[in-house]
């Protein structure tokens, strides 16, 4: 059987080092939605935790939630910290379904699907956005993020 370099292992072959984000400290970013809230279809959620430029991500990224209301979905973006500016609101999760009691591995991110390599090119705020329908007050949602940091 042909062996073939996996893409650190061709950077070692090459002479070069392991990029950074291969290999590193890994950490997880939880975003709870607090025990009081009411958030319509479209609301954003700030989860003030900032990833510095430089940190990748890693799937699957774990969504759980309560019962909620029919067709709600909840979107995991990046946004600037200062400016609030969405840099992508379905970079990390796109459309989840929080409908139903549940806990899932999504891997449906526009920055995390199908194999890809994603690395922040500058720093930026975790949020999550409401969408689908308007979830029901005080619905328990926890979203945990996995990365290996900067």
């Amino acid at each position: 059987m042909a062996e073939i370099n996996a893409r650190g292992a061709a950077e070692i072959a090459a002479g070069r080092k392991v990029l950074f984000d291969s290999d590193g400290k890994s950490g997880t970013a939880v975003v709870e939605m607090p025990a009081v809230h009411a958030a319509a279809n479209g609301d954003t959620a700030g989860s003030g935790i900032v990833l510095p430029k430089g940190t990748r991500f890693l799937c699957p990224v774990t969504v759980s939630c309560a019962a909620g209301t029919a067709s709600a979905t909840l979107s995991v973006g990046l946004r600037n910290p200062r400016t609030k500016a969405a840099i992508d609101a379905a970079a990390l999760v796109s459309a989840a379904s929080i409908s139903a009691a549940a806990t899932a591995q999504v891997n449906t991110g526009t920055k995390l699907i199908g194999g890809q390599r994603y690395v922040l090119d500058q720093d930026a705020e975790i949020y999550l956005t409401f969408g689908g329908a308007t979830p029901p007050a005080n619905q328990a949602v926890r979203v945990e993020v996995g990365y290996i940091a900067a």
